[in-house]
């Protein structure tokens, strides 16, 4: 029997990765959660408190940065590795546990939580402007990884540091969407784009 709050949220996250916002009830939470209503409710008041936690747990502090990868490499060859382990090792993190055997809608675990995500958006309240913090703190890692290899005569000295950054992002959630709808994500892929365009910023 479940008996502490981490193990209630980690339950919680597969029912809403699964489920719509609306149609996850406190009884459907509760079942999930091997607890009875007044169980969910002694940790979370309303649904609402339990979708907070369970968001600040597996998108707020999962896809920070700073939680998410150790100090930036040396180097931007260095740091797509690091990044892409990074990737990888949250990736893994959520697929065992959402790999529970109940897969109602032939998904992948990156599909559903591309759909959490969008509840994560809808219902969470002021969540933009702690997206708006994600997204900058990790386009401001890749920028200072970029600009220190641009110093050190790593890539070429004409990038732009900015636009460079963007792409690298923007590579990396296009693959991650477009996959989704698959087999998720293929990090070896993703790393090979990497290294494609870092190619060509080294090349003279």
């Amino acid at each position: 029997m479940i008996t502490n709050r981490e193990e209630v949220i980690d339950k919680a996250f597969r029912v809403f990765l699964k489920m719509n916002y609306e149609k996850a009830s406190i009884s459907t939470l509760a079942k999930a959660c091997g607890l009875a209503k007044t169980g969910i409710v002694y940790y979370f008041p309303h649904k609402l408190d339990l979708f907070v936690a369970v968001a600040d747990k597996f998108f707020i502090q999962l896809q920070n940065p700073v939680n998410k990868f150790d100090q930036p490499a040396d180097t931007l060859a260095e740091f797509i590795d690091q990044y892409v382990a990074g990737v990888s090792k949250a990736m893994n993190g959520i697929v065992s546990l959402v790999n529970d055997g109940n897969n109602p809608y032939d998904c992948c675990p990156n599909f559903y939580y591309i759909h959490f995500l969008s509840q994560v958006r809808m219902y969470y309240p002021g969540i933009r402007q702690k997206i708006e913090d994600i997204f900058s703190k990790d386009y401001e890692m890749w920028s200072t990884v970029i600009q220190r290899s641009k110093d050190k005569g790593e890539i070429r000295s004409d990038v732009d540091v900015t636009t460079t950054a963007r792409m690298f992002r923007q590579v990396f959630y296009g693959i991650s969407y477009e996959h989704a709808f698959l087999n998720g994500l293929d990090t070896n892929e993703l790393k090979e784009n990497f290294k494609y365009l870092y190619s060509l910023l080294t090349r003279k």
